[in-house]
């Protein structure tokens, strides 16, 4: 057996520092910062979205929501990320990151020698670390969007032109119809406007009578032509204009907010002008949609779950082209977007290949009130991602004695890493051995939900770091911190570094403000610092058994299960008997 790692404390002891010290705090887990998260706004780095925007999140009954962001968390990592990957899904989170899991749900048919059938899904009352993830659990990528209902489209009126009122049905074909083959000019010197839909008779005689049949349902005479149809009504051109040309096609927020069969009715038409249906492997019928405007990509991305579908969009090689003897090279074209539709809106974990990949960098999150959970995309896929919680905030400080490193009895610590990787098993076999061991002084420091509420969450934090120090009973003269802090202090020629760190539900890593010490920054330190590791371990196994607590104290609530964190049981407990006196007043749980 091997002695337990100490080479970061070494570093300073040999440095004159003879009792070393350091901070940490357990996270909760973050996506890497290459994914995109869908807001009201539109789709978003993590660097840009800020907290007017809003997410959508899948609910406990399968739909769709829009929500408010409470804190935007970014953070320093270095380690190994898991990547979780398959054809239609890419996932890389930290190793402490949590999902919203779907279970399938079986009952035994009478009818049938009562054999077990699958009759649908249902979302688990727990949320899952990824790491916990089971081969029949399944990633949410997609769900139910109720959306508006509107009869009637009302086309703003111009001059003399009144406002008109539209089947909402028939001009969504026509806006599918035209984002996909139409365009708008205006001619100066004639003082006329123009809307013209292309579309080749000679092409497609089926598709250019359905469109022309659409055309004449809407209150503007459209004129045949052989290359397609046009209009020169200023009413429809000023709106249409907004649109520009085909690299800066969208769809209007309006429109993306209707309900389901409304929305299909605009990709069933734009899938008529610029998309294609053919039978692939397995006699399955596969539809692919194309444009050059990444925004109308984004936009019909967002639709499509919203209209029940899920999607792959995958960038088209360039090539050289042709125009009759004229070529046109590679360099001088736009990339074609091409947007593969599916039905699948589930990831099983099962079919998902498992692997790890170093990383370093940001790391992003977002801190939620209600679902606790948004959608992502990256590599042309999406699916919905967990987020950060709050609740109890308890902190632990550890000092190891440099002068008794040698003994023996360490040996018996070398299982001592941070506490996300252990088991609760293990985290509590390596908790008796710390408290009780001859060479490692700890104290702990926590913080009530009363004090929480007065003066947030963070300022809680620093508090509980600040009793556990102070618990310590002896002077904290240097601190190691987690991540990449930057505190400007003198350092004492004779210094005691203590590890602290806190442990609450809170899924991000709080840059904790300890000017007032000297101290150094290490990321992952929880990972690289035995006593950083230590003081990880003593923080959770604490918060475990204070809930455990708790539970006794008010049985109804479950904490033993849930362990006070906002998961759907718990959620569903406070909307049954209401909040008990341990619960956050400042946080939402509805």
């Amino acid at each position: 057996m091997q002695y337990p790692n100490f080479k970061e404390e070494k570093k300073l002891w040999r440095r004159g520092f003879k009792i070393v010290a350091g901070l940490d705090e357990a996270g909760r887990g973050c996506e890497r910062s290459d994914a995109e998260v869908l807001t009201n706004n539109g789709w978003k780095f993590y660097n840009v979205v800020n907290s007017n925007d809003k997410v959508l999140s899948y609910t406990d009954d399968g739909y769709m929501k829009w929500q408010k962001i409470e804190k935007i968390i970014e953070k320093d990592f270095k380690g190994n990320l898991i990547e979780l990957k398959n054809r239609g899904v890419d996932i890389i989170v930290t190793p402490e990151h949590y999902f919203t899991v779907v279970r399938r749900v079986f009952k035994r048919d009478k009818k049938d020698n009562n054999r077990l059938k699958l009759v649908g899904y249902e979302t688990r009352k727990e949320r899952k670390a990824v790491s916990e993830l089971a081969d029949n659990d399944f990633i949410p990528r997609g769900g139910k969007w109720k959306g508006d209902s509107d009869g009637f489209f009302r086309l703003p009126g111009i001059d003399k032109h009144k406002e008109l009122i539209i089947d909402t049905k028939i001009w969504l074909a026509f806006l599918g119809i035209f984002l996909a083959e139409g365009s708008v000019y205006y001619y100066k010197k004639k003082g006329m406007y123009r809307i013209t839909i292309s579309q080749y008779k000679d092409a497609s005689i089926k598709k250019y009578e359905k469109i022309y049949k659409l055309l004449k349902m809407l209150p503007f005479r459209f004129n045949k032509l052989k290359n397609g149809f046009n209009c020169c009504d200023k009413q429809l051109y000023t709106y249409l204009s907004q649109f520009g040309k085909r690299y800066d096609k969208f769809i209007p927020k309006d429109i993306k907010n209707l309900s389901p069969n409304l929305l299909n009715i605009l990709i069933d038409w734009m899938m008529v002008g610029d998309g294609g249906c053919y039978i692939g492997k397995d006699r399955m019928r596969v539809c692919v949609y194309y444009t050059v405007s990444k925004k109308l990509r984004d936009d019909f991305e967002e639709i499509l779950l919203k209209a029940g579908w899920t999607y792959h969009t995958s960038v088209r090689p360039l090539k050289n082209r042709y125009i009759g003897k004229r070529i046109i090279k590679k360099e001088n074209l736009v990339p074609c977007f091409e947007i593969r539709l599916r039905r699948n809106n589930k990831a099983q974990i099962k079919s998902l290949h498992k692997k790890k990949r170093f990383y370093k960098g940001k790391v992003f999150c977002l801190q939620l009130s209600k679902y606790h959970n948004f959608y992502v995309r990256r590599s042309g896929t999406g699916y919905f991602t967990g987020n950060s919680l709050a609740g109890l905030v308890v902190a632990a400080a550890v000092i190891v004695k440099e002068s008794r490193i040698k003994n023996k009895e360490l040996r018996e610590l070398n299982g001592v890493k941070d506490s996300k990787q252990l088991t609760p098993k293990q985290r509590e076999s390596l908790y008796k051995l710390l408290t009780s061991h001859p060479q490692i002084r700890w104290g702990i420091g926590r913080v009530s939900e009363k004090v929480i509420d007065k003066i947030n969450i963070l300022e809680a934090t620093k508090l509980a770091m600040q009793k556990a120090l102070k618990n310590l009973g002896c002077r904290v003269y240097y601190l190691i911190l987690d991540g990449s802090f930057k505190i400007k202090s003198k350092i004492p020629q004779k210094s005691i570094i203590a590890t602290a760190s806190h442990n609450c539900s809170l899924g991000h890593k709080r840059k904790i403000d300890f000017s007032f010490l000297p101290s150094i920054s290490i990321i992952k330190a929880d990972e690289k610092v035995f006593s950083c590791a230590a003081a990880s371990i003593i923080a959770k196994v604490t918060r475990d058994k204070i809930m455990l607590r708790y539970d006794k104290k008010y049985p109804k609530y479950n904490f033993k299960k849930h362990k006070g964190y906002p998961t759907k049981l718990h959620r569903k407990i406070l909307k049954k008997i209401g909040p008990c006196p341990i619960h956050r007043k400042s946080f939402s749980w509805t």
